[in-house]
Parts: structure tokens; C-alpha cells; sequence
């Protein structure tokens, strides 16, 4: 909440907290909307696609070693990464190391799926009729929420009321959007970066570092929000800006991160067994960017049979636009943090050796870059933004939604 935003609510005598709920509620009640149509959509497909093939296989389950398939909408949300994360939620990491489980999968490498998330579901899923699936949904739902108000606050913070309140309905539709609703950690890893960026915008040093050091817990890529929170400290370190509070942030941000891969490497012997698991397990290592450069040019130039493949043209095109609208959001001089954490992801999207259908996936907390269509649909017509939104959520139920997980690809 900036200056003036206390200033008038303690001119009207409203809590603080009561003004900004109240304040937030238009662009979480849009996101909420915005996805419900989306979910809808994609229900409509996911029955569509099962009476057309009951049977039909998709995707091989890591988690169980099996393969599997669709019969409705929320087998797609708990599909890939969510099948080891509802696991972990109900079960834990489990047994010693060396040891395998039921399915025959080894404990180790649950190890591989940072823990925050699964942690948060985990208290739920112990409760009377409560389901690791249903327990994980509930935290991806408050997660989600908390997300959008993040990016409300950022967006009226740089902007204003309304450029805030479009920044979440855009998050809502944006490319891989399903993931948000999920059994993910996206909406969690989100809403932190969110709430650790605006902590930074407002000088809230020690909450910045906190939520970075957090966000650390929840995915490996949160090393862009570590790095930006901790420069920004520095500078303001540097400068003498409040006091102890930026070293404090600068020590809080790498501390999950750092620690959890101390503590799953010390589990699994040494930190050179936790990568080998990540690259010969998972196919995820940091290899310069070359194989996301060779589907690009596959598909631009058609040299393969599979460069065809609408999931892969798909995750192209956002991997282009993202580009635009970084280059734009450059331009358009907002404040350095926001472009930088931008940047900064997509480096490690790109620079990471991962199926290109997880490119939209991984580019989606980086949400900064959708504040060049945030202020676009500000500026326009309340007629024209209905319009547009409400067609956007519609197709997003297919392009970010059944496509991706549909594709029988990493998603």
C-alpha cells in the first residue's frame, strides 16, 4: 500500500487491511472469472476427447512408471510434475536412501521436486476425507489468489487502480495458464515473487527477503528472484538505505535455495549425485541454451517431422512474444527490478535443456513482461476490454490449458 493509499483510508477511518482487500477484490474477482471460463472450456474438450478414445494413452507417469491417459479435465490438472507433488503431499518424501517404493520408483527421486509446495498440502491431505489431489488443489487456489492480488499491487504501484487490476486478468490468460490451477507450483512461486517484487518496489527489505528466501523452497528457477532481490539490496546497501534491513534481505534470499540442495545433496550422498539424478532422470540441465535453439530452428525452418506439431509451433510463438514484450517492457523504463527478474527467467527457461512444451510453463511466473498489455488494455474501452478478455479466456481454455497437457508432451 503506497503513502497516499494510507493517507485516504486513515482519512476515512477504514483499516488499513480492510482498504486493501477491498481495494484488491476487483482484479481477484477478474482473475477468478477469467479462469472459470477457461477451466470450463477445457472441461468441454477434455469430454469431447475422451468419447472420441476412451482408451487412448498419453503420458508416461514418473511417479509410478506407468502410462496414462485422460478422462476429464482434472486428470489433465494432476498430470506430469503434479503426479509426484499430490505423491509427496500424501506420502512424503519416503523411505531410506537405495530404497524403492510400491510402484517400484525410487525414493530418491522425489528429492528432485523442491518441497514447499507439498509441504503446504501436506497438513490437509492428513485431514479426514481429504485427498493429497483435493489438498494440493486448495493450496494452488489460495496460492493463485494470492497471486493476482501481488500482481494488483505491482501493477497499480508502477501504474495505476486499473493497469493493476488488467496485470492479473492477463496472468489469467496467459499461455500455460492451466498450471495455475493445478497441482503446480507455479501459482505458489508466483504469488511469492509477486509479493517479494513489491516488497523491493516499496522498500519492505526484510519481507523481500524472506519471500525470496522462501520462493527458494518452491522451484530451482526461483535463483532469478534471489538475484534480483539480493541486487537490489545491494544497491540500497550501498547507497545506506534502511539501515540493516537490505543486508538482512541479501542474507534471507539464497537461504532456501542454498539449504535445500544442501539437504538433498547430503541425502543422496553428494551434490554431484543430485545433478546426475536431474539430467539422467529428468533430462533437466543447464546445457547454454542449444536445445531450445534447435527446436526454434526446426520449426522456423521445418526440419524435422516433428516441427509441425501444433504444442511445439505453440510454445515458439510464446517464446517469440515473450521476447517482444520484454524488449518492450526495456523501452518503456519501469523500474529495473521488474525488467531484470523478467530477463532473468527467461534465461533460465531458455538456457535449460527441457521438452519445448514446458517453455510457457516456465516463462509464466514471469509476469512482469504482461504489464505492456496490462496498460494496452487500460487505456482501451471498458466495451472493447470486455470483449477482448472474455474471447482470450475462452481460447485460453485450448491454448493454455488442453493443448499443453493434451500434447502427450512434458508439460
Amino acid at each position: 500500500m503506497t503513502i497516499t493509499d494510507v493517507t485516504t483510508a486513515e482519512v476515512r477511518g477504514e483499516p488499513r487491511w480492510r482498504a486493501a482487500v477491498r481495494d484488491a477484490i476487483p482484479a481477484i474477482g477478474i482473475y477468478i472469472f477469467l479462469r472459470l471460463i477457461s477451466l470450463e472450456v477445457m472441461s468441454v474438450l477434455a469430454r469431447y476427447s475422451y468419447a472420441q478414445d476412451p482408451t487412448k494413452q498419453v503420458y508416461p507417469d514418473g511417479s509410478t512408471n506407468q502410462w496414462r491417459g485422460y478422462t476429464s479435465s482434472l486428470d489433465a490438472l494432476v498430470s506430469w510434475d503434479a503426479r509426484w507433488y499430490t505423491m509427496i503431499a500424501g506420502q512424503g518424501i519416503g523411505g531410506p536412501l537405495g530404497a524403492v517404493d510400491a510402484s517400484g520408483v525410487p525414493y530418491e527421486h522425489r528429492l528432485m521436486f523442491f518441497p514447499l509446495y507439498p509441504w503446504l498440502a501436506r497438513p490437509l491431505a492428513q485431514l479426514p476425507f481429504v485427498s493429497p489431489v483435493a489438498a494440493c488443489m486448495v493450496i494452488s487456489l489460495i496460492s493463485a489468489i494470492a497471486a493476482a492480488w501481488g500482481l494488483y499491487l505491482i501493477g497499480r504501484h508502477v501504474h495505476d487502480h486499473r493497469v493493476g487490476i488488467m496485470l492479473a486478468a492477463a496472468w489469467a490468460v496467459a499461455p500455460a495458464a492451466m498450471t495455475q490451477n493445478g497441482a503446480f507450483s507455479e501459482s505458489l512461486f508466483t504469488a511469492l515473487a509477486a509479493w517479494a517484487l513489491w516488497a523491493v518496489l516499496t522498500e519492505r527489505w526484510v519481507l523481500a527477503g524472506a519471500l525470496a528466501g522462501l520462493s527458494g523452497l518452491s522451484r530451482p528457477t526461483a535463483a532469478a528472484l534471489i538475484g534480483v532481490v539480493g541486487l537490489a539490496a545491494l544497491i540500497a546497501a550501498i547507497r545506506r538505505r534502511g539501515g540493516w534491513r537490505p543486508y538482512a534481505a541479501m542474507l534471507l534470499a539464497p537461504a532456501g535455495l542454498l539449504g535445500y540442495v544442501g539437504y538433498a545433496s547430503h541425502r543422496l550422498g553428494g551434490v554431484d549425485r543430485y545433478f546426475d539424478i536431474h539430467e539422467n532422470t529428468f533430462g533437466a540441465w543447464w546445457d547454454y541454451g542449444t536445445s531450445t535453439s534447435k527446436v526454434v530452428w526446426d520449426v522456423m525452418l521445418g526440419n524435422s517431422e516433428d516441427a509441425g506439431k501444433p504444442i511445439r509451433v505453440l510454445n515458439v510463438l510464446i517464446l517469440f512474444g515473450f521476447l517482444i514484450l520484454l524488449a518492450m517492457l526495456f523501452a518503456n523504463r519501469v523500474p529495473w527490478v521488474l525488467s531484470v527478474y523478467a530477463l532473468a527467467t527467461l534465461v533460465l527457461a531458455a538456457g535449460s535443456h527441457a521438452h519445448i512444451s514446458m517453455m510457457g510453463r516456465h516463462l509464466l511466473p514471469a509476469f512482469t513482461v504482461l504489464l505492456v498489455p496490462a496498460v494496452a488494455l487500460a487505456r482501451t474501452s471498458t466495451r472493447n476490454m470486455v470483449m477482448l478478455l472474455g474471447s482470450l479466456a475462452v481460447l485460453s481454455g485450448w491454448y493454455a490449458g488442453w493443448l499443453p497437457f493434451i500434447s502427450g508432451q512434458a508439460i
